[in-house]
């Protein structure tokens, strides 16, 4: 009768720390699934916000604008960025910093670009970045001619 009793008492122990080791590791995975949409929704407006500010040509109130979301995007991409994506972004900035309103060679551009998408692929989902980094794909961005 005790031997029963102990062997029940074992029992629900294990189903008890198994059934909470178990919610811990599912809490775990949406966190990361959750940091991760999180990280894709800014790297997506820092790429909108680049080309707004592409789009605006000479608009001063376009182009005010695109400033002012590009500065409010890498204000949250600082909290939640990888060390790529933040250097990658740095260059980016200073490339705008020194070429804006100015004629600026867009293959540069392009270059800045590209390398802070295959960061961004890399932190969001690095088995997919792997991928298509193997495939040798290179990004295509759109960027209106100056006049």
């Amino acid at each position: 009768m005790l031997e029963d009793w102990i062997v029940v008492t074992c029992g629900v122990i294990v189903i008890v720390c198994a059934f909470c080791i178990t919610l811990i590791i599912i809490r775990r995975i949406e966190q990361r699934l959750s940091e991760g949409r999180y990280k894709m929704q800014v790297y997506s407006d820092l790429l909108h916000a680049v080309t707004e500010l592409n789009l605006a040509d000479n608009d001063q109130y376009k182009l005010d604008i695109a400033k002012k979301k590009l500065a409010y995007t890498v204000n949250r991409l600082n909290l939640v960025g990888s060390a790529g994506v933040l250097r990658s972004t740095n260059d980016l900035l200073d490339f705008l910093n020194e070429h804006m309103g100015k004629d600026f060679d867009t293959l540069r551009l392009h270059n800045i670009l590209n390398t802070l998408v295959i960061e961004a692929r890399r932190d969001v989902n690095p088995g997919h970045a792997r991928s298509v980094e193997e495939a040798q794909v290179r990004y295509r961005f759109f960027s209106p001619p100056k006049k």
